[in-house]
Order: C-alpha cells, then sequence, then structure tokens
C-alpha cells in the first residue's frame, strides 16, 4: 500500500502562511529585549537536554542563567 504523493498547497494556503508568519514577525520585534532573552532561555531549556541525550555536552552549551 503506497502512499500518494503530497499535493502542493493551493495559493491561498500560502498566502495565509505568509501572513501569519509576517504577524509572529511582527508580534516578535514588538518585544522587549528581556522578553526576547526569557524566550532564549525557555527555548534553550527545551532544547539542551534534547541535545545531551545524543552526546556529550561540550563546554559552551549550557543554558544562559534565568533571572
Amino acid at each position: 500500500m503506497s502512499n500518494p504523493p503530497a499535493a502542493r498547497p493551493s495559493p491561498e494556503v500560502i498566502d495565509a502562511l505568509r501572513r501569519g508568519k509576517r504577524a509572529l514577525h511582527d508580534a516578535h520585534r514588538a518585544l522587549s529585549l528581556s522578553e526576547k532573552v526569557k524566550m532564549v532561555i525557555e527555548l534553550q531549556g527545551i532544547a539542551l537536554p534534547l541535545i545531551a541525550r545524543r552526546r556529550p555536552m561540550r563546554y559552551y552549551e549550557r543554558q544562559w542563567p534565568g533571572d
């Protein structure tokens, strides 16, 4: 049983995705520097444990201290 090839998204879907991406970029641009740093720290908290499970952590791969 083979899967049929995926169809290309319609132009309407592509336009909606582009509008959503622009809105996300605009929202991120409006954040203060401290809010952006908090986002980075939160994402590090997600990514670094995944990296640590796959291989030993390098000396520079450590989570930034949070306040």
